[in-house]
């Protein structure tokens, strides 16, 4: 019986998953804080009522983990 040989990667398909982990860990660093510090900034009294009514809608979509965070780093 054969042992599994690797499979070749190609140079086109090793670029296109670095690029791939690179994009996912730009968003993890940079999009996810940016949006979460922008929900909480919905929360507060100096947001404006459209951004107000849109942050509590969408974080009782996602199960309020925005309100979460703002009442325990209030505390």
């Amino acid at each position: 019986m054969l042992p599994n040989a690797p499979r070749y990667i190609s140079p086109k398909e090793r670029a296109e998953s670095r690029a791939r982990m690179i994009r996912f860990a730009y968003w993890m660093v940079v999009g996810i804080p940016i949006f979460v510090a922008l929900m909480m900034f919905g929360y507060s009294d100096q947001a404006p009522q459209w951004l107000r009514s849109t942050t509590a809608s969408i974080d009782a979509m996602l199960g309020l983990p925005v309100l979460w965070l703002v009442t325990k780093f209030a505390a």
